[in-house]
């Protein structure tokens, strides 16, 4: 359901199109989404194939949390 909210400590997975829209960490997109992952105690991973698909390791990520 749209506009709830994500419970605290939840882990999210997150794929290429969700990194794609978010840019870089100089974008203001990627900016609200770590600090949202951090306000709210989320696990964000990413999986090897998506980071490998953008040419990254999945350490490659300042949200990464395992």
């Amino acid at each position: 359901m749209a506009g709830e909210a994500i419970p605290r400590e939840s882990t999210a997975i997150i794929d290429s199109s969700v990194l794609f829209a978010m840019g870089g960490p100089s974008n203001e997109k990627y900016q609200a989404f770590e600090r949202f992952v951090r306000q709210q105690d989320l696990t964000v991973t990413v999986p090897e194939q998506v980071a490998e698909e953008l040419g990254e390791s999945p350490g490659a990520y300042e949200y990464q949390r395992q």
